[in-house]
């Protein structure tokens, strides 16, 4: 039988080992690694943000381009002609992302 100031003492625990505990940031099971589907992406609302706000790449920014976005806002849409030429192409664009080729 232990002493009097035993009993209550907590057991001595060495570090505990979780195993199989997912890791934190790591993708779930059945999901590719490089390059993951976006969601679809409502045309209507991509032309509106072009037509109004293509000047800073806001419509860039809605379909996830977010690195050309940002080149578009640095530069004012390339001083307006990238911003022309994006009209152009969006709807290609939007119809590759709705189909889940990037």
């Amino acid at each position: 039988m232990p002493g009097p100031g035993a009993a209550h003492r907590p057991p001595e625990r060495g570090p505990q080992v979780i195993h199989d505990a997912p890791v934190i940031g790591a993708p779930a099971a059945g999901y590719r690694t490089s390059r993951r589907r976006r969601a679809s992406r409502n045309p209507t609302d991509a032309w509106l943000l072009w037509t109004f706000f293509g000047w800073l790449g806001a419509h860039r920014y809605y379909i996830g381009d977010w690195k050309k976005g940002l080149a578009m806002t640095v530069t004012l849409g390339g001083l307006g002609l990238w911003s022309l030429l994006d009209g152009l192409f969006l709807g290609r664009r939007l119809r590759r992302i709705n189909s889940g080729r990037l």
